[in-house]
Parts: C-alpha cells; sequence; structure tokens
C-alpha cells in the first residue's frame, strides 16, 4: 500500500495557488525611505563633525590673535585714544587770548602798570586794576586805549591817591 500522505503531492485540478512575487511597491517604497533616511542622517552626523571640528579651529586661531595682540596693550591704547580725543576737544574749544596781551602790550603807556587782569572771553571785555604816576597819566592812558579800533569802550573808575603820589584806578575795556 501507497503511503497515505495528508499533504497532497501533487496539486488537485481546479486549485490554482497564489505565486509570490516578492516584495510589494509599497514595501519596496518603504525600504528605499529607510535606507535613504539612515544615510542622510549619518551625513548630518559627520557633517554635524565636520563643524565642531571647525569650530574648534577658528577658536584656536582667535586665541593665537589673543595672545598676538596683548589685552593690556590694546586697553592701554584706548586710554591713549581717549586722552588725545580730550586734548583734541580741550584745543578746539580753548579760548585764545594772546591777542588781548600783545594788544595790552602795545597800549599801554610806559610808567603805567596793571595789578590785576580778569577777560570774559564771551563777554568780550577786559577789565584791569593799574597804577598810574597821576591823574594826566590815566587819562591818556584810557585816551589811547579808547582810539583803538579793536575797542568798543574804555572807562575807568575807582581811582584813589597814594601817599606816593601815584594814582590805583580800575578799567573796563569792551572789545568789539
Amino acid at each position: 500500500m501507497a503511503e497515505a500522505s495528508l499533504i497532497p503531492k501533487k496539486v488537485p485540478a481546479g486549485i490554482e495557488y497564489y505565486k509570490t512575487e516578492g516584495l510589494g511597491a509599497f514595501t519596496r517604497l518603504a525600504l528605499i525611505l529607510l535606507i535613504l533616511a539612515g544615510a542622510l542622517s549619518g551625513l548630518l552626523y559627520l557633517y554635524k563633525g565636520l563643524l565642531i571640528k571647525q569650530i574648534d579651529q577658528q577658536k584656536a586661531v582667535l586665541a593665537d590673535l589673543d595672545e598676538r595682540f596683548e589685552p593690556s596693550l590694546i586697553k592701554e591704547l584706548e586710554r591713549i585714544a581717549n586722552s588725545l580725543n580730550n586734548a583734541k576737544s580741550l584745543i578746539n574749544n580753548h579760548t585764545f587770548i594772546s591777542p588781548v596781551f600783545d594788544f595790552l602790550e602795545k597800549n599801554t603807556l610806559p610808567d603805567v602798570s596793571f595789578s590785576t587782569f580778569n577777560y570774559s572771553a564771551d563777554k568780550k571785555i577786559l577789565s584791569l586794576a593799574g597804577e598810574a604816576p597821576s591823574y594826566t597819566g590815566i587819562a591818556a592812558q584810557v585816551k589811547i586805549i579808547q582810539n583803538q579800533q579793536e575797542v568798543l569802550s574804555a572807562t575807568f573808575s575807582n581811582t584813589t591817591l597814594k601817599e606816593t603820589g601815584a594814582v590805583n584806578f580800575t578799567m573796563s575795556i569792551n572789545f568789539k
């Protein structure tokens, strides 16, 4: 007798079996996307490592530059630059009163002397206290100053006679 088997050896007629065609279209697409995602993740990981390496190199370059340009030298140069800017500002805003001294030198009589000097540059007023040998010396001094073209007006006041015969006075000169 032939051996009985529960699994038929021959396919009975009329029964069709489905043959597997391999992977389906969606499975293939999913597999391709999985491979691409893995490759992209790997590339991003390598790019991240490259960027970190470049950042470390740039930090080293900056540290080297910091050593070349000493911070103490930079601070000192900044301090000097600030001092120069302050000095420049002072010079630009400085009022030159040396012409006033030149004016007094040219227009003061030899026997008249001044003991106090006060000049207001914004008002262009010169206040002087001085001594002359006589009242006529004061009058001559005021007349000389009044006749100068730079002078708007010149007045004298507070005359006092000293025991020596000299006269103390104050004078105010308004410049144009």
